[in-house]
């Protein structure tokens, strides 16, 4: 989510009519398939006891798919469920049903990075968790194509990732929960004959089932994350079991927001929880569990009208400033919001009691710098210089500038009686960036029940704001409101004990997105990430057109680009592997090649110039970056004591920097040496060996 551009995806209700449509038809098929096989079985007697029990209603579970069909990732998904030796029909009166479920969960929850990030033993491997033979496979690899070697690890969870892992089993608990209340009291299926199905016992079994697995993998993997990561915080070594303090409020706005909160009627459900002080994280405020909730109970729900967005703003505000907000309305939600935040504040510091006052008395004031937008910019220059995020932060913090120069003061000259209070103290830059920063860092996109063709729209959801984010979240499906009475609902992934901290899921984002729009960084990020482009200059200097030419096509031809990535954890893509091959191949070699750079070398000699190549050019990137220990040498004592909270967070995103093109430098090496190696054994190769 590009909080500063576009929130929005062109055409998204074109997509989101789409896939409503394939999920019908996959229902369909299903309910076909399932009669069919129900017919066969009646036909020939050789059922089981529990299917005949079933016989006269579906047994069978239908995963959605959301990829527009037929395209890339569809079809490699579809692959994906033959290598799993699964489908995304699940017939849950096999013993294995449970499992089934979940690897195809695991292939629906693939994102668009993962996908890009495939390993080349294929996540289909990783799914199925097949790690006896990972080492022999890597090793047969290398030797029948010469490819990049791979960094093992025997003791590795087989996840693809802690995201992919808490979607899959928050999806597959979606699917066999109970579908209504009236389905769970009365013990029986009450979907719609549209959409049936299976019986509520036989999946309650199969949630059961779905819950030991959960213990004692994702559970497990999750309170070992997070002792490690409250053990950094506290200061002790990562063998001392640290306990979790979680200090519960007892006092101040954010109690008062929670109990406003729960006064607004029976549909605001916020009595398990309250707002807490992590003494871990230097008292920053978090929200945690009064009680303890089982995975697949709801841990808030707050109604639709406690809900603030842009266009309630636009309906509701009154007088003057409510014409010039709904004048304003094509600007977009941001700048309406941003406005409208900077007026509250205003009302809040003249003593001005409004309906959502307490939702900014328990956030940030306008004197707290959350990211680097508003950070100064010697801190900026200092803790971030010489990083891939710095000059991103200083064409953003110029990009708000400008925006509020064309904006604020044409409207405070030409539009005073829209204005209250004095300029300089409640409409200067510095409260329309720190107004900004609010919203961006604590609103939620969500998709609304009704006028669902517009799209999704982004919201401030009282209570719900003092979730932290986590790598292992307690609830990673928030996003949409509930069909019955539009309550946004925080459905439990996983069961969180009395004084948990409960976390939500911001995305699977590297730190320096994280930095960037929420102001902080997290140690051993597994999503760090580091951007890369390659360009045909710099590999082969200024080249005829023709030959220029033919390389451009050949990286059509296999749907490749010159923007590629590299991830802590991951692999060396195949797709940047199979570009540099191409820029790297011999000009006298280009025009005859007609392989596949994904599956194989071109030639030893450009694989060899391929792996020196990206080899290069990630040291260079390694070398113009400063280490964290840097940062300390730059400023002056006292300066660095004042700002140390923006410098520690600006030495985690350059660890991980570090971290992430170490790794890739590590693989890059090893492909250098087999590369080498190989074009020492082979000698001059002839136009057949390239062929």
């Amino acid at each position: 989510q590009n909080l500063f551009i576009s929130k929005h995806t062109p055409n998204s209700h074109l997509i989101k009519k789409a896939a409503t449509i394939i999920l019908a038809r996959q229902r369909q098929a299903a309910r076909e398939a399932a009669a069919r096989q129900q017919q066969q079985e009646q036909q020939q007697h050789g059922c089981s006891n529990e299917k005949m029990m079933y016989a006269t209603t579906t047994t069978t579970l239908v995963v959605p798919f959301t990829d527009e069909v037929g395209s890339p990732h569809w079809q490699r998904k579809m692959e994906m469920l033959t290598e799993c030796e699964t489908t995304n029909y699940i017939d849950l009166t096999t013993a294995n049903s449970c499992e089934m479920l979940l690897r195809a969960c695991r292939i629906s929850c693939l994102d668009e990075k993962e996908m890009y990030f495939e390993p080349r033993e294929t996540w289909g491997k990783v799914i199925l968790g097949d790690k006896g033979e990972r080492i022999a496979f890597e090793q047969q690899q290398q030797q029948q194509q010469n490819s990049p070697p791979t960094t093992s690890n025997n003791n590795k969870t087989f996840f693809v990732s802690p995201r992919n892992e808490t979607s899959a089993h928050a999806m597959a608990q979606t699917l066999l929960m109970p579908a209504n209340e009236n389905e769970c009291n009365n013990n029986n299926s009450n979907s719609s004959e549209e959409y049936p199905l299976p019986p509520l016992e036989l999946r309650q079994r199969v949630l059961e089932q779905l819950r030991s697995i959960r213990v004692q993998t994702l559970e497990k993997d999750a309170k070992d994350f997070e002792d490690i990561e409250r053990a950094r915080r506290q200061g002790i070594p990562t063998s001392t079991s640290a306990s979790v303090v979680c200090k519960i409020e007892t006092k101040g706005y954010a109690v008062a927001l929670t109990k406003w909160a729960a006064s607004q009627g029976k549909d605001a459900n916020v009595s398990k929880v309250a707002p807490c002080l992590l003494s871990s994280m230097n008292d920053a405020r978090g929200l945690c569990a009064t009680e303890d909730i089982r995975a697949g109970e709801n841990i808030l729900e707050i109604p639709r009208r406690m809900l603030l967005d842009a266009g309630t703003i636009c309906i509701s505000e009154q007088g003057p400033f409510g014409d010039l907000l709904r004048i304003l309305e094509r600007c977009g939600a941001d700048t309406i919001m941003t406005l409208w935040i900077m007026k509250e504040r205003m009302k809040m510091k003249t003593k001005q009691e409004t309906f959502w006052s307490l939702y900014f008395l328990s956030l940030p004031d306008g004197s707290q710098k959350l990211t680097p937008l508003s950070w100064p910019e010697d801190i900026v220059r200092v803790g971030l210089g010489n990083t891939p995020i710095f000059e991103t932060v200083m064409h953003e913090r110029q990009k708000v500038r400008n925006g509020y120069d064309a904006l604020l003061p044409s409207l405070l000259a030409n539009c005073p009686e829209s204005f209250e209070g004095n300029q300089e103290e409640f409409w200067s830059y510095d409260q329309y960036i720190s107004a900004l920063e609010l919203w961006m860092s604590y609103a939620m996109t969500v998709k609304p029940v009704h006028n669902s063709d517009s799209g999704t729209i982004d919201v401030l959801s009282p209570v719900a704001f003092f979730c932290n984010h986590g790598i292992y979240p307690h609830c990673v499906h928030y996003s949409q409101l509930r069909l019955s009475d539009e309550c946004l609902v925080f459905p439990a992934m996983r069961d969180i004990e009395k004084n948990e901290e409960i976390m939500l899921s911001y995305g699977a984002k590297s730190n320096g997105e994280l930095l960037l729009f929420y102001g902080f960084c997290i140690d051993d990020n597994p999503y760090d990430s580091i951007d890369i482009t390659l360009d045909f200059d710099s590999l082969n200097g200024v080249e005829k057109p023709e030959v220029r030419k033919r390389r451009e096509e050949l990286l059509v031809k296999h749907d490749l680009t010159l923007n590629h990535a590299i991830r802590k954890n991951a692999e060396l893509p195949i797709d940047l592997i199979a570009t540099i091959r191409i820029l790297c191949c011999e000009k006298e070699l280009v025009f005859l090649y007609d392989g596949d750079p994904k599956a194989r070398e071109i030639s030893m000699l450009s694989e060899s110039k391929a792996s020196d190549a990206l080899f290069t050019a990630l040291s260079a990137i390694r070398s113009s970056m400063s280490s964290a220990d840097a940062i300390e040498h730059r400023a002056p004592e006292e300066w660095r004591a004042a700002n140390q909270h923006y410098l520690n967070e600006c030495k985690k995103y350059i660890r991980g920097l570090f971290q992430t093109i170490d790794v890739a430098l590590e693989q890059v090496s090893m492909w250098r040496q087999t590369s080498s190696l190989a074009a020492k054994k082979l000698g001059k190769r002839t136009h057949r060996d390239f062929l």
